[in-house]
């Protein structure tokens, strides 16, 4: 085939391809819950999530006051700096004198990061955080322990109505990123021994404020 029926085949098919119409056809219907398809957790919500979050390596602890949190925080970071760069963390922290750094690149070296949640699911033990809240991932993947401020309000059944939280709160501002953590990070690809920490945080402490 010569060069000329060559090019005039290119723009046949390239004038082919132009004129079709691409319409596409699909339906979105939102999943409010997932009591179908998983067992929901009974009674007490809280409780629930303790449980799950046990499961999974992570470490609850529910406390009767941001002061009681607060002073949990100071406790388990002891003379460490903490990563932290929510202002309204840092507020609390400047009242209680609880050194921290803001500086992303900190979190090389970082042993402790300090974050809020958007909300908690009890029937998987997960943590879901935003980058509405958060600059970046390093505060919740650089330290070795990640310790969340929630409040008990805060904890959902199950992961849909955690979405619906967010949606209701941001709306047509909706984060460019939610991650739901579920324990500390883990692997179990070096034969098969489960170790913590492998890619992210080796404890994940969720201090929950009555």
């Amino acid at each position: 085939m010569n060069k000329p029926d060559s090019e005039a085949n290119k723009k046949a098919i390239l004038g082919d391809l132009e004129s079709v119409s691409i319409t596409p056809h699909y339906s979105y219907e939102k999943l409010s819950s997932a009591s179908e398809y998983f067992v929901q957790p009974e009674g007490d919500l809280c409780e629930a999530y303790c449980e799950k979050l046990k499961l999974v390596a992570g470490k609850p602890e529910v406390l009767p006051s941001v002061d009681a949190a607060l002073a949990r925080v100071k406790e388990l970071i002891g003379e460490e700096v903490l990563l932290c760069n929510n202002p309204d963390l840092l507020r609390l922290l400047d009242e209680k004198g609880i050194t921290y750094n803001t500086d992303p690149e900190y979190a090389r070296v970082a042993k402790f990061s300090l974050t809020t949640c958007e909300a908690l699911a009890a029937r998987t033990g997960s943590v879901f955080v935003s980058s509405a809240q958060i600059e970046g991932r390093r505060l919740v993947s650089a330290a070795e322990t990640h310790i969340v401020l929630a409040y008990e309000n805060q904890i959902c059944a199950d992961l849909p109505q955690c979405m619906d939280i967010l949606e209701k709160k941001y709306g047509d501002t909706f984060p460019s990123q939610v991650t739901a953590i579920t324990g500390p990070s883990r692997t179990s690809d070096i034969e098969k021994t489960l170790v913590l920490g492998a890619h992210g945080p080796k404890n994940l402490y969720v201090l929950i404020i009555k």
